[in-house]
């Protein structure tokens, strides 16, 4: 029973804001990499599968009832089974989004509540599923270039106890037993280090510290310069479809700050809205935020001036979209050069001891002889 309170606890402490700011209760456990991996890709396909049902003419209850035929769980299965039921009673979709933030984000609700409203899904919902497209092969890209690095590490595991076994082993039962046994000592301690890694999130969710080590993350040389532009790219991203969807301009910054997924971002949210309302531009009330650079806020000022916002968000968006993509790449690069690396020398270390591990015990052995 106290085990069962405990993972009731757990599940309950992740927060995200929804698109009226409300905190919305999420579970911690969504937090780590798999099921933001599949989670991504699972917003895509029934992106996508709505663009299409949508642009044929279905009506969104029909077309959420067939989504739910091919749902990829249960969960989501009665998700959409909800959401059919409560478009098909009058819920507007954005109201019937909000109730299952636990399938779709608080930004994408957002969005589609105001292309609803403004006649664009179709076009909102095709911007997206792209989005999401990108997202899912810039994780791949990154994904394939660890793997380098991840074959020095299993030469590490599999050669270096073979290495270390053959300087103190002399029969082959016990170089056997004593590979086997270094074996299993580096498997588990990669392992653990890579349950760590992927259940880190899910930690600093759980212990509600996400702000704090967002906001060290930020600050981090090269680390925060790649996580900070791919946060500026959502947000100009949503912010064009927002403003194009007829969304009006606060609720629009909203709907931008919390696409960043960023927890010490997406808490300007409503300070932003709130300098927006009082009549700031939409550049002095994005400064403060941090999250873009003084050439993408004097573009965004100059736009405003010129009545060209709509021109310039559709242009910025790749532009930063594409800075930021590179410094992921470099990053990404660094890491695996300083995993690749480290494997290496660890290697070099197992050799160089075997090597002269055995020139030592045969001096040892002539100066125990004399």
């Amino acid at each position: 029973m106290l085990a069962a309170d405990w993972w009731a606890s757990v599940s309950a402490r992740g927060v995200c804001l929804s698109s009226n700011a409300q905190a919305v209760h999420a579970s911690a456990w969504t937090r780590n990499l798999v099921s933001r991996w599949r989670r991504t890709r699972a917003q895509e396909v029934v992106f996508r599968q709505l663009h299409a049902l949508t642009r044929a003419g279905i009506a969104l209850p029909t077309a959420f009832v067939q989504l739910r035929t091919y749902a990829p769980n249960d969960a989501t299965a009665r998700a959409f089974s909800a959401i059919a039921g409560s478009v098909a009673k009058g819920s507007t979709l954005g109201d019937a989004l909000r109730e299952h933030l636990d399938v779709f984000e608080p930004e994408q609700v957002e969005l589609l509540s105001a292309a609803e409203q403004a006649g664009s899904l179709d076009a909102v919902l095709h911007a997206l599923a792209a989005h999401l497209e990108a997202v899912r092969r810039l994780r791949w890209k990154a994904f394939l270039m660890m793997l380098w690095p991840a074959y020095l590490v299993g030469v590490l595991v599999f050669l270096g106890p073979l290495v270390d076994s053959s300087a103190s082993v002399s029969s082959l039962d016990g170089l056997v037993g004593s590979w086997l046994a270094g074996v299993a000592r580096r498997l588990v301690l990669v392992g653990f280090a890579g349950v760590a890694v992927a259940l880190a999130p899910v930690a600093v969710a759980v212990l509600g510290l996400e702000r704090p080590v967002d906001a060290l993350l930020l600050q981090v040389p090269g680390v925060g310069g790649a996580l900070r532009g791919l946060a500026a790219s959502r947000a100009l991203l949503t912010l064009g479809l927002a403003l194009s969807a007829g969304l009006e301009v606060a609720r629009a910054v909203r709907a931008a700050l919390l696409s960043t997924a960023r927890a010490s971002l997406v808490v300007h949210a409503e300070p932003v809205v709130a300098r927006v309302r009082a009549g700031s531009t939409l550049t002095e009330a994005l400064a403060p935020v941090g999250l873009f650079d003084r050439e993408t806020l004097g573009q965004l000022a100059i736009a405003e001036t010129t009545g060209t916002l709509d021109e310039t968000l559709t242009r910025l968006g790749p532009e930063v979209s594409e800075r930021g993509l590179r410094a992921v790449r470099t990053l990404v690069i660094v890491v695996a050069a300083l995993v690749a690396a480290g494997a290496l020398l660890l290697l070099v270390r197992s050799l160089l001891s075997a090597l002269f591990g055995n020139i030592k015990t045969y001096y040892d052995t002539l100066g125990g002889s004399s």
